[in-house]
């Protein structure tokens, strides 16, 4: 079992019941199983980006409320974090976020995400706040931005409105990699 995911699970419980919502109530809320609500209070899968949205979206809290909240405790004018040192968030499908802005009070959120064949960010499109620009690195990407829908090769970027709704899938055979920067922090809290 992933520590980090049982993490997540048990801030969802403490927030769920926490409003006075059974398993039901939330699942109801989301649109998905009262069964697959308690396996994830249990850590036993791991959500997609989109169900962890509206998990925070129903509780009314934003995602990075939902993750363990660790900052750098150094005073040097820089942090330095290695891709295999840095914070993940393991995903439904096997998608890895991987935080790589870890400077306290940063305005942004810097990520490396790796998209295994067949994974997206959940089955719906989604919004948060902000701006987003994400670039290849490896593999191809489809990206859903409301009705139109682009494939991103390696070297290609695309900066969108991340209000608009959206959702990433590799419908490919062969991993793919992406740096992704949020104007504003949604997957992980950099406060």
């Amino acid at each position: 079992m992933n520590a980090f995911i049982f993490s997540i699970g048990q801030k969802i419980r403490a927030r769920r019941t926490e409003k006075g919502m059974t398993l039901a109530d939330l699942g109801s809320l989301v649109s998905t199983s009262t069964s697959l609500i308690s396996q994830l209070e249990r850590g036993g899968v791991n959500p997609s980006i989109s169900l962890l949205h509206r998990i925070a979206s129903a509780l009314k809290v934003r995602i990075p409320d939902l993750l363990e909240d660790e900052e750098p405790t150094s005073n040097q004018p820089y942090v330095l974090t290695n891709i295999k040192e840095a914070k993940t968030l393991n995903m439904e499908g096997g998608v890895i976020f991987s935080l790589l802005s870890r400077f306290p009070d940063t305005e942004f959120e810097f990520l490396a995400v790796e998209y295994p064949p067949g994974s997206s960010t959940g089955i719906e499109q989604y919004t948060h706040e902000g701006m987003e620009c994400t670039m290849i690195l490896e593999g191809e990407l489809e990206l859903e931005l409301g009705d139109h829908i682009s494939r991103l090769n390696p070297g290609d970027s695309i900066c969108f409105r991340s209000t608009m709704p959206h959702r990433i899938s590799n419908k490919n055979k062969k991993v793919a990699k992406a740096i992704v920067v949020n104007s504003e922090p949604f997957v992980f809290s950099t406060k």
